[in-house]
């Protein structure tokens, strides 16, 4: 198999797998209760914690002495989490990116938060000179705004936003920048000391499913669901303290391992410069700041692309049409549809997203066989 949709699921750092797996094997106690060895369970957890903040504080200069974490189940309950408890009632507004996940619109949707969406482009980069005049151009109060969330890479994309630029302007207003940082955060290391709030998603990041995070740099946090004492009050429910452990370690393997990563920026021009010379493919965002693990290709001329995984998954290559959340059924991308691009092309795009298990005998291996592909749709559409 080859597989491209490490932005939908980081293949398992097996060796911290197999290593967990059995601190639970030997002991399976509720890490909620009193006993010795719950309470040992527990302290897996808190343990995590700690460490978890002196790796984001030491990688990514997020730190602060009110510095909170919980552990969620999901990257889309993590941002939930972010999100209400930043929203503040007597400030209803909020200024949003275009280009966040799906999951970021569903919480201000649902906490009855006002957004206020700041203008796309086609570069698929926020402009932050634009944040002052859609303030104005809404006649809002900074002391009316929540706060400003601006996710740092985009999942389709790959395109990094400006979160400094942004940030400076946000401080200067008064307003907290909370950001969706899943797609970069435990992957490469990067200044988050901008940030008000971030979040982490285990699986993105070889962790495997289960685990997640809500970082923030306030006292602020608000419960999403009670019914229980664990997190310090804010989530209830059992802890899944294996998974927990696993994105902790995951983490810091991925941060000892940076210099394997640059690689990719190879692997990544290669695989353009094919899809662009011989697939006449449109490389989404290519003249924006980008990580070296994307790419995200429209192909004019592939109208059907239905057929086409039909003819990857035959030929064993995993990839995508974007977002995993909106894959099963096939709508266009709206990160495209607000970049300039035709519904119907916005229907013709694959995410390749690769990574540090990714061999360059694999990037042959496709450039090979969807060389392939792509003659045998072309010619059979031609006779």
């Amino acid at each position: 198999m080859i597989y491209f949709d490490y932005n939908s699921t980081h293949p398992p750092i097996k060796e911290i797998f197999y290593k967990n797996l059995e601190l639970y094997i030997e002991n399976y106690a509720n890490p909620s209760g009193i006993s010795f060895y719950s309470q040992k369970n527990f302290n897996i957890i808190e343990n995590s914690r700690k460490k978890l903040k002196e790796l984001s504080k030491k990688f990514y200069n997020f730190y602060s002495e009110n510095l909170q974490i919980i552990f969620t189940s999901t990257g889309t309950e993590a941002v939930h989490q972010m999100v209400y408890s930043y929203f503040v009632p007597e400030k209803p507004y909020a200024i949003v990116s275009p280009y966040e996940h799906d999951c970021f619109y569903g919480a201000c949707e649902l906490y009855n938060i006002k957004t206020i969406m700041l203008p796309p482009n086609k570069e698929g980069r926020v402009n932050p000179e634009d944040i002052l005049p859609t303030i104005k151009k809404f006649n809002l109060k900074p002391e009316e705004i929540s706060f400003i969330g601006c996710i740092a890479v985009s999942n389709e994309t790959g395109v990094i936003q400006p979160l400094q630029e942004i940030a400076e302007i946000a401080k200067e207003l008064g307003i907290p920048l909370i950001s969706d940082t899943i797609q970069i955060n435990g992957k490469f290391a990067m200044d988050f000391s901008c940030l008000d709030a971030c979040t982490i998603n285990g699986h993105k990041i070889g962790a495997g499913f289960g685990s997640a995070a809500f970082i923030s740099k306030h006292n602020n946090i608000k419960p999403l669901f009670k019914g229980g004492l664990q997190e310090n009050e804010f989530r209830a429910g059992t802890e899944n303290f294996v998974a927990i452990k696993n994105l902790v370690d995951a983490y810091e393997w991925q941060m000892q391992h940076q210099a394997e990563y640059e690689k990719l920026k190879q692997f990544q021009t290669q695989l353009e410069s094919f899809l662009k010379e011989e697939c006449n493919a449109i490389i989404v965002g290519e003249s924006s700041n980008r990580v070296q693990h994307t790419t995200y290709a429209i192909f004019p001329e592939l109208e059907d692309l239905d057929f086409v995984l039909m003819y990857l998954d035959q030929v064993e290559i995993v990839c995508s049409t974007g977002s995993s959340c909106k894959s099963r059924t096939r709508q266009p991308s709206q990160n495209l549809i607000r970049m300039g691009y035709s519904e119907k092309l916005a229907q013709q795009a694959l995410r390749f997203s690769y990574g540090i298990f990714t061999k360059h005998e694999e990037i042959e291996l496709f450039i090979h066989k969807f060389r392939e592909i792509y003659k045998n749709i072309i010619t059979s559409k031609i006779s």
